[in-house]
């Protein structure tokens, strides 16, 4: 984790750095909220708060926060995380944000049980098929779907629960890909089945003089352990899980510990996810290797993209005229479109500056699958901490003007601070 100038970082609940601002006193606060680059719509935004005392005793749950701007103009829900000692994680989004402007947010606490009438905003609400898969919801609609079954009962089950990934849904439509039934590549219909939703791996990853492919998932799987924590409310959710990354003995060679969080976002945005993980050497020193194709962090659309006709098949953007992903390193995001379900969807990959160098796009494959890949080495008992975005949203690709506001928001959130 970093520090910024004026502001610590005190944590990552929630996906996005919390910067400390401080505030004091009753059920009203006021924050300052200052974006040095930061800008667009819909924009996650955190500060540490000391809670005013009447409503520390009140569970998170029962916590009813409103916020709105110094004009009256914009009004968005909060979401109170307790860290005790009377401080909290405050959040929200702000709905619409510009770079290099200060704005003040008159924040209000409500303690929904003294309240004869508690109208609450729609929430997220997490539904777990338990050893299968848990769903993320919000007003009752999936948003996605975190598979984490593990089953070696059978060749084909195995296949199909060797590593745990994350689907994303547009209501009842799936956009990414899954096993599908098929355990191997057949022409035109089904394509390379171990891309799966949203997912991590290294194809060539080097443990105690021997190479694992953690990606094809030959003799090897990544089995989900546990769930850690689990937040959910009117602003985000979270779910933390540990993931062993085993070797062909059944042996942790990779300890994961995956934070993924959604933010509240409003159309045409169908998903605003956070991607964080720390990953643990914890037998000995590991080393990351392979390509960009069979690597890294990657988001791969549903197969019927691939089985599809010319109409389907995936674009590419980047954040400048002249890139070529094979050669240029370290980009700071790729953006992808694709038809599905006679609609076109896009895609943008944030890679956040803190995240390896050397780093290098896959984002050329027609069939929609992109995603970042560096080589490390994890020293015995390290941890290496990495840091994705992925927005999702209907229609066709944005700008890159708006685009890059988007990276700006992840890659330097706001700054708050208390204001008198």
């Amino acid at each position: 984790m970093r520090s910024l100038t004026r502001f610590v970082v005190v944590g990552s609940v929630l996906g996005v750095v919390c910067l400390a601002g401080v505030t004091h006193g009753a059920r009203e606060m006021r924050l300052r909220v200052t974006a040095d680059e930061a800008a667009g719509e819909d924009v996650p935004v955190c500060a540490v708060v000391d809670l005013p005392e009447a409503v520390r005793d009140v569970a998170s749950s029962d916590l009813i926060v409103l916020l709105r701007d110094a004009g009256g103009r914009q009004i968005a829900p909060g979401q109170v995380r307790k860290l005790g000692q009377g401080k909290a994680e405050l959040w929200w989004v702000v709905p619409a944000m510009k770079a290099h402007v200060s704005s003040t947010w008159q924040v209000r606490l409500f303690d929904a049980r003294r309240l004869s009438r508690t109208p609450r905003p729609a929430l997220f609400s997490w539904q777990d098929t338990e050893g299968q898969y848990r769903d993320l919801l919000f007003s009752n609609k999936r948003v996605t779907r975190y598979m984490y079954a593990h089953d070696t009962s059978s060749d084909q089950r195995r296949f199909e629960t060797y590593k745990p990934f994350h689907q994303v849904y547009d209501g009842e439509q799936r956009l990414t890909n899954g096993p599908d039934g098929a355990s191997e590549y057949i022409a035109n219909q089904i394509r390379y089945p171990h891309h799966r939703g949203i997912f991590i791996g290294w194809n060539k990853l080097t443990f105690d003089g021997k190479r694992y492919d953690l990606w094809h998932m030959k003799n090897v799987e990544q089995v989900h352990q546990q769930f850690e924590e689990t937040l959910a409310g009117p602003v985000g959710a979270s779910s933390t899980a540990l993931i062993h990354w085993n070797d062909d003995k059944g042996e942790p060679i990779v300890a994961e510990r995956r934070q993924v969080t959604v933010y509240r976002q409003d159309d045409p945005t169908v998903t605003l996810l956070d991607f964080y993980t720390e990953l643990t050497a914890v037998r000995g020193d590991v080393y990351l290797d392979g390509d960009p194709e069979h690597a890294g962090l990657q988001y791969r659309a549903h197969n019927d993209v691939a089985a599809g006709g010319a109409d389907v098949k995936a674009k590419y953007l980047f954040h400048a005229d002249g890139i070529d992903p094979r050669r240029d390193k370290d980009l700071p995001w790729v953006a992808m479109s694709y038809g599905l379900a006679g609609r076109r969807y896009s895609v943008q990959h944030m890679n956040h500056p803190d995240n390896p160098k050397d780093t290098i796009y896959s984002a050329y494959r027609d069939y929609a699958r992109f995603g970042a890949f560096f080589k490390k080495t994890i020293k015995k008992g390290e941890t290496l901490t990495l840091r994705y975005r992925i927005w999702v949203g209907r229609g066709e690709l944005p700008s890159r003007a708006d685009l890059a506001t988007r990276y700006a928001a992840f890659a330097n959130p706001p700054k708050v601070e208390a204001s008198q």
